[in-house]
């Protein structure tokens, strides 16, 4: 009976042992994860998570260090409770590898990391712009015969996926907004005349769109409210050029 007695309050010792380093654990420090392990240039990463211990209204400063051990975003967000979230799109900047999130807030701390894969880009001339292609299968499909209509706003561009074996590719298009936009609104996409539900990101100067193309697929459509006129700054100064330089001989052939 004895033994008995004593085992029981070994195992309520234990337990209560256990749930005290949890909670002291719980208590000092600050859980985080992001919202996938694993992005591309373009790709939005959202941070967050929650501290033990409120105190006041301070805010949490997130920092993320980049694979050579600079800082490549830093920034402070207010607690929801006590909870954070904060969010960035990776740049132009950004390098592959694995990038390290610390967070502090007042003498609480932690930690998390997520991974870049810079695959490729493919590029598609728009008049003095440019469109960039991204994917892991980014040669597997190309595109060519670039147009543009200022009637419906629209940018058409010719898709060759003859090289996919079946199913569909996952393709990221960043797309600066001097070539097309629709300010307050999403951009419409269609493969070969059918709406695509792609997802799209917007940053100050850029429209991000993740779209799959299909096997079969023989045109990209995107309609937005502003397009870039079909002639772009420079094609329409030499135009001018042109244009004046034909006039003046002309009449000077008259006056001769």
């Amino acid at each position: 009976m004895w033994l008995a007695i004593a085992l029981l309050m070994i195992s309520v010792l234990a337990i209560f042992v256990v749930n005290n380093a949890n909670a002291q654990v719980g208590s000092t420090g600050i859980i985080a994860t992001t919202n996938k392990p694993v992005y591309q240039l373009g790709d939005k990463v959202i941070i967050s998570g929650s501290v033990a211990k409120v105190v006041n209204n301070n805010p949490a400063t997130i920092m993320v260090i980049n694979p050579i051990g600079n800082v490549y975003e830093v920034g402070q967000v207010s607690l929801s409770n006590n909870q954070f979230t904060h969010d960035f799109v990776l740049g132009e900047g950004a390098t592959s590898g694995t990038y390290d999130v610390k967070i502090k807030y007042n003498d609480q701390s932690g930690n998390t990391s997520f991974v870049v894969q810079v695959s490729q880009a493919q590029l598609i001339p728009v008049g003095d712009y440019t469109i960039k292609v991204r994917s892991n299968n980014t040669s597997l499909i190309k595109y060519s015969d670039v147009s543009i209509s200022t009637i419906d706003h629209s940018l058409t561009v010719t898709v060759n996926a003859s090289a996919i074996s079946s199913g569909s590719v996952l393709q990221e298009f960043q797309i600066p907004k001097k070539i097309i936009d629709a300010p307050g609104s999403l951009l419409i996409v269609k493969i070969d005349g059918f709406i695509s539900q792609c997802v799209q990101i917007e940053t100050p100067s850029d429209r991000i769109l993740d779209c799959m193309i299909p096997v079969d697929a023989t045109q990209l459509q995107i309609f937005g409210t502003i397009v870039i006129p079909e002639f772009g700054p420079i094609a329409m100064l030499i135009l001018t050029i042109g244009i004046l330089g034909a006039i003046f001989l002309s009449n000077k052939v008259k006056i001769n």
